[in-house]
């Protein structure tokens, strides 16, 4: 199944885009985590089929809410290490986009930090992305030790801060790291969205160093595809969620 989790404007509340999970509900409704099947289909060799699975079933949810005249926001879907160094990636999610007759720009792809750095052949396949018209988004940011190549080599659009920064960016030392994070993302003209927000606190310290979007558990989890289209329609009439 996929779920959508809201992604949330900082200043206005409102929802302006979300990205896609994959979840696995057993026949007696109770769900499986990712952490315990994701693993499976990366040793079984099988992730690739999934990630063009969930790629597919977006771009089904972005043309149903065109023909329907509501408001389109942009779905990102998680593209694997495997996925991105499979021949032919670019061509097949380019294909199905077009299969749909959506806009390419609605259905981004996050490559996590740890992906981009498999030397030329990933940043070859991200700059075909990007000349095909896909937005990049880099994921999981200050994860990994090689963060300063990521977005230097890689032009992305939004870069996503990780958890483990944002569970500590009320602490000084954090906030301040958090904030020159932000301060560089901008002047590489990328948008900055944090993810794992669920107090006020760290609201209100993303919210005076300018950070642009946020995401996780303080305003919404993940939601199944009708629950996230009324989330955004509650979105578009009130401020505060």
């Amino acid at each position: 199944m996929i779920y959508y989790q809201p992604k949330i404007d900082v200043v206005t509340e409102k929802v302006i885009g979300a990205e896609a999970l994959v979840r696995w509900q057993r026949t007696d409704g109770s769900m499986i985590s990712p952490e315990n099947f994701i693993p499976i289909y990366e040793k079984n060799g099988q992730i690739q089929k999934l990630d063009a699975y969930v790629f597919r079933q977006v771009c089904r949810l972005q043309k149903r809410i065109l023909d329907e005249s509501k408001k389109l926001l942009s779905v990102s879907v998680n593209l694997s290490r495997s996925s991105i160094l499979c021949e032919g990636v670019v061509e097949q999610y380019a294909k199905i986009v077009k299969e749909y007759d959506i806009p390419i720009t609605c259905v981004p792809l996050e490559i996590t930090e740890s992906a981009s750095v498999y030397g030329q052949k990933v940043v070859t396949v991200a700059e075909r992305l990007l000349q095909a018209g896909f937005k990049l988004h880099i994921d999981d940011f200050g994860s990994g030790y090689s963060s300063m190549e990521s977005i230097s080599r890689l032009p992305f659009s939004v870069l996503k801060i990780d958890k483990c920064l944002i569970d500590h960016v009320c602490e000084t030392r954090v906030k301040i790291l958090v904030d020159h994070i932000i301060k560089l993302s901008k002047a590489l003209n990328m948008r900055v969205l944090a993810e794992g927000v669920e107090t006020t606190e760290q609201l209100d310290v993303l919210r005076k160093i300018k950070c642009d979007e946020i995401q996780e558990f303080y305003y919404a989890r993940p939601m199944p595809e009708a629950q996230f289209i009324e989330y955004v329609r509650k979105s578009d009439n009130h401020k505060k969620l």
